[in-house]
């Protein structure tokens, strides 16, 4: 079977077993954006699809992933995904750095780098060191893991604030990336774990919609995944950043605290992307691509957006006989 890209955007086909057992085939494509002045342009340089997960840091293997893998075959709604760093024009202690798309909004707070120090009658969080510009990473964020695995935080591994005894925080880093409403101000905090960064497979809440791999799942469903299985396991973004419906032309985006410009926003551009498929007996099949990820680089000004459907192999005469993206 062929595969025909007609858009300047990154496309591919893959085939991959769904969740119920079924053969498809997954049309694929990603647009670069770049903004300017308010508005989205085309970029130059297309960001290649990632068909694995990439670390933040690939000689700590307990890390965080800096971006998740594009390829899976389907997602619930769209997932919204911010990289880089918070950024001030003159030195601060703390910054607030706000995400809005569409009806949804998040804000983070994020300090510069700060302890946990022993207080007059408990173990408090000490004052934060002045930055201009601060990773927001979940390695930065409450969460962690004793180096006894008898202590795990696990919507954030990778995170700082778990210890076995509150003394042992002592000297150690203290949690810089928190929700306003929700501040660490000691060690008895165990806030949930805010980012804006993708969650790995394995971390909560994500792990839980893979389903229960049980002896029942071994009897009667392996090697498809659990009947309880849930599509938002593909979903990788925060769960405050995770949408029930794709996003869609004109849906305002605004990021503010990641640029020396300040305010960042700009519109879902209409990309117009169609996954176009003939089949042997159906015919032609023509599937408009919404978009499912929405990946903000506010650093560089710049964002990537992708869309997929996955069509059926098929069977006996009315097989899957090509495939193709192209605009409407």
């Amino acid at each position: 079977m062929g595969f025909l890209n007609a858009t300047p955007y990154v496309a591919l086909d893959f085939a991959v077993t769904d969740h119920e057992g079924r053969a498809v085939v997954v049309a694929i494509v990603k647009a670069t954006f770049d903004i300017q002045q308010g508005k989205a342009t085309l970029a130059e340089e297309q960001i290649p699809l990632r068909a694995n997960d990439v670390p933040l840091n690939v000689e700590n293997p307990m890390g965080s992933i800096q971006f998740a893998s594009d390829l899976c075959h389907i997602k619930h709604g769209a997932d919204v995904l911010v990289v880089g760093e918070a950024v001030s024009r003159s030195a601060v202690k703390s910054l607030d750095v706000s995400v809005k798309v569409a009806s949804k909004a998040l804000t983070v707070r994020v300090f510069g780098d700060r302890q946990f120090v022993q207080g007059a009658s408990d173990i408090v969080v000490g004052a934060a060191l002045p930055f201009e510009r601060m990773p927001i990473v979940y390695e930065r964020a409450y969460g962690g893991m004793t180096e006894d695995l008898t202590e795990i935080e696990e919507r954030n591994p990778a995170g700082v604030g778990v210890a076995k005894k509150k003394k042992d925080l002592v000297g150690r880093p203290a949690p810089q990336v928190e929700h306003p409403s929700l501040p660490h101000k000691t060690a008895n905090d165990k806030h949930p774990p805010i980012g804006l960064g993708p969650i790995m497979t394995h971390w909560l809440p994500r792990r839980s919609y893979a389903g229960t791999f049980d002896e029942t799942w071994k009897t009667t469903r392996m090697p498809m995944m659990p009947a309880d299985y849930n599509i938002k396991y593909n979903n990788c973004a925060h769960p405050s950043l995770v949408f029930d419906n794709p996003l869609a032309p004109g849906d305002p985006v605004s990021v503010l605290g990641m640029h020396e410009d300040g305010l960042l926003a700009f519109d879902i551009p209409n990309w117009k992307a169609v996954a176009r498929a003939r089949f042997e007996h159906k015919g032609k099949v023509t599937i408009p691509l919404g978009v499912d990820t929405l990946v903000l680089h506010p650093n560089d000004k710049r964002f990537e957006m992708v869309g997929r459907y996955a069509f059926p192999v098929g069977r006996g005469g009315d097989v899957l006989r090509e495939l193709s993206v192209d605009f409407a």
